[in-house]
């Protein structure tokens, strides 16, 4: 139906995986269990196909004097499914990516490298949370609708809905559009700081305050400089090896920062691919039941409204 997305994706032959012990290290012990949860249920992420129809076509078929109405509500919500899928596994795969390169920069004594690699998930963790953070939810609370439209027995006006369907676009489409050219409010990338406020008002302590810190080392700034000498006998020197202990003593200092991080980039996700099973369209990832997710307030309130 929509034109703006790729037609199908192959099954990957390979998923990524997460170091438990580099996790812990740089994360805190608490962020082993989305670890653990990533490793069971990367590989059935990786087995799912999407199409989309043709858009003329799509309108087509909508305006059939007999079928148009069911199509077009098989075809709208079928989609969206796909859309709120498609999104929910990148998010898990791109939060997977960035902690990979932490790790292994943090593990390399590499402060730069890490700070730019704890910098992105921040800012991605921002934007996991503003246009995937209500989709389970909004879903939940339609769950009767949506399966009657895509069964093709609803008896009511078609259902629609142009904010869970502009959230989703944002996410996968979102980018910097420039001065002169037109494109949807949804395809139009925020400013960080934007980003940076939503995981704020998540609040996790401090996270503006390390934000700010990765920048200035990310940044051509003083602290970028600072870190490659130290004072000795009334002396500045140049130690190659101070970058590793400033890492090791910053990541020390906000390890829960980060954790609360790590908490917010895969949160959204997965609970849209639990209220994604209540629909049978895509790969069931039994793996998660090994997971309790009644410590997460959001998800109470969505299974309230799936088992209603």
């Amino acid at each position: 139906m929509m034109k703006d997305f790729m037609a199908t994706v192959p099954t990957a032959m390979h998923a990524p995986s997460l170091d438990l012990q580099g996790m812990a290290a740089l994360f805190g012990e608490q962020s082993k269990v989305y670890g653990f949860i990533v490793n069971d249920i990367a590989s059935d992420l990786a087995k799912d196909r999407y199409s989309f129809e043709d858009l003329d076509e799509f309108q087509l078929n909508a305006l059939d004097a007999e079928t148009g109405r069911e199509h077009a509500g098989r075809v709208y919500w079928t989609e969206m499914l796909y859309r709120a899928h498609m999104a929910s596994v990148a998010a898990v795969f791109r939060t997977t990516r960035w902690i990979q390169v932490a790790i292994r920069e943090h593990e390399a004594g590499s402060l730069y490298g890490c700070a730019a690699a704890c910098r992105s998930l921040i800012e991605s963790a921002g934007d996991i949370g503003l246009s995937l953070g209500p989709v389970a939810h909004t879903l939940a609370s339609i769950k009767d609708q949506v399966k009657a439209e895509i069964a093709g027995r609803s008896s009511e006006p078609g259902l629609i809905s142009k904010e869970l369907e502009d959230s989703l676009i944002h996410f996968t489409h979102a980018r910097k559009v420039g001065k002169t050219e037109e494109a949807p409010d949804s395809h139009k990338a925020m400013q960080s700081y934007k980003y940076i406020d939503y995981v704020d008002q998540m609040k996790i302590p401090g996270v503006k305050e390390l934000y700010a810190r990765f920048c200035e080392i990310v940044h051509p700034a003083a602290e970028s400089v600072a870190v490659t000498f130290v004072a000795k006998d009334g002396n500045w020197i140049v130690d190659p090896f101070n970058e590793s202990v400033v890492l090791q003593d910053l990541s020390a200092e906000n390890r829960s920062t980060l954790s609360g991080v790590v908490m917010a980039s895969y949160n959204a996700p997965l609970l849209i691919l639990k209220t994604l099973h209540s629909f049978n369209l895509f790969t069931k990832l039994s793996s998660l039941r090994k997971y309790r997710f009644d410590n997460i307030p959001e998800w109470n309130r969505v299974a309230a409204l799936l088992h209603s």
